[in-house]
């Protein structure tokens, strides 16, 4: 069986992901559709809305075959690292073709990643009044003349660099975004896809009506019945600030991302006087030009975490493959490659595996549930979902959302 691979959040899922999937299928001639999908937390360092399982029951019943999470250590990283981890999941898992969603589906992201090593070895990075990611950019545009700035073009090359870091025999397919851009927050009249991003803003704005057209029934049902972390800053502040406030200065200079004695930094901001209110206004008083908002939540979610730079770094020497959710044919997949999957296959957690390999994973799950309220176990004793392949169609005008 031929295999597509897709790289996912669905955070929610909607319904330019359903055209995404479709569309992966259709261009690749594929026999099934594997996800990779981040787990409880997302790149950004925020708490997905739904949980992992609520997520990838939506995929599974809207044409997504199997559905593999892509482990924390991975999913809550810069775009290089994230799509390093996905793209070595996914040549784990035998996938011959990757589709992905980009705003110049038109560049050869390949040939421009393959000039990437020699600006890396030339990059000064020591200007403090912009990003490292401002710094690459500009160095690329120097050499490429082409300008990295849009975020699904940013994974897109990020893909290419890791196929090729790797080693790893997969093809890859941009599709061009035509409508509904990452960070776009409006809606328009008969509109039947949107970003994300103005998915999660109506629904924080209590505004339900507005997404009724741009996601499939099983994500409102999840929005209606489940489980979410509209509002999780409410009670991730506190946490945050509890570990700002009994952890010493040299403790939170040992978390993963904690560089440049930013930890002096946050420690002064949250223990000052009057001090911050809220996880914005704390977040905004931290941020610099030298770090984007995303660095910085990131940063926050492994400080909560605790999770030490030694810690990340065997974490990420020992990935796996766990396994959330399948369909028949996607179950038929992993039966015909289980044999020659070179990482560890998982499909159910045990204490063992939660304290060990899946720590970080089991850590992130329990936290997700303490943001969202749910009492419902995220990983121990959870078995993959399986439901039956569907055939879904959906209006073709639209396309990818983030």
């Amino acid at each position: 069986m031929k295999a597509v691979g897709l790289v996912t959040e669905y955070n929610p899922f909607h319904n330019g992901h359903i055209y995404h999937i479709q569309e992966a299928k259709k261009l690749t001639g594929a026999d099934v559709v594997v996800v990779v999908m981040s787990g409880n937390f997302v790149q950004r360092g925020e708490p997905a809305l739904f949980d992992k399982w609520t997520r990838a029951k939506a995929a599974l019943e809207n044409g997504v075959d199997l559905v593999v999470e892509l482990p924390t250590f991975f999913a809550v990283q810069p775009s290089h690292l994230f799509a390093e981890g996905a793209v070595k999941l996914l040549s784990a898992l035998g996938v011959s073709d990757m589709v992905f969603g980009s705003e110049h589906a038109h560049v050869d992201f390949l040939e421009l990643a393959s000039q990437a090593p020699s600006i890396e070895q030339g990059r000064d990075v020591q200007d403090k009044n912009q990003t490292f990611a401002s710094a690459y950019a500009a160095e690329l545009e120097t050499k490429t003349g082409f300008k990295l700035t849009d975020p699904n073009d940013i994974l897109a090359f990020s893909y290419a660099k890791a196929v090729i870091k790797l080693g790893v025999d997969i093809r890859l397919h941009p599709i061009q975004r035509l409508a509904a851009g990452y960070h776009d927050q409006t809606f328009l009249v008969g509109q039947t896809i949107a970003s994300a991003s103005s998915i999660r803003l109506a629904l924080h704005k209590g505004k339900l009506e507005k997404i009724q057209d741009v996601v499939p029934s099983v994500t409102l049902q999840a929005i209606t019945d489940g489980s979410h972390t509209i509002n999780f800053e409410e009670k991730f502040w506190p946490l945050l600030k509890y570990r700002l406030t009994t952890d010493t200065v040299g403790q939170l200079g040992q978390i993963y991302q904690m560089a440049e004695g930013l930890e002096h930094r946050l420690a002064a901001i949250a223990l000052g006087e009057p001090g911050p209110k809220s996880y914005q206004s704390f977040i905004k008083a931290i941020k610099s030009k030298r770090y984007t908002f995303a660095r910085m939540q990131r940063t926050l979610f492994y400080t909560l975490l605790n999770v030490k730079v030694d810690q990340m770094q065997a974490a990420m020497q020992d990935p796996y493959l766990r396994v959330l959710g399948f369909t028949d044919a996607g179950q038929k997949y992993l039966n015909e490659i289980k044999k020659t999957v070179s990482l560890p296959l998982i499909s159910k957690v045990d204490q063992n595996l939660a304290k060990a390999n899946l720590r970080l994973d089991y850590k992130a799950g329990k936290l997700w549930q303490m943001l969202a309220n749910q009492s419902e176990q995220q990983d121990v004793t959870r078995k993959p979902i399986s439901v039956k392949s569907t055939k879904l169609s959906v209006n073709r005008e639209i396309i990818l959302g983030d």
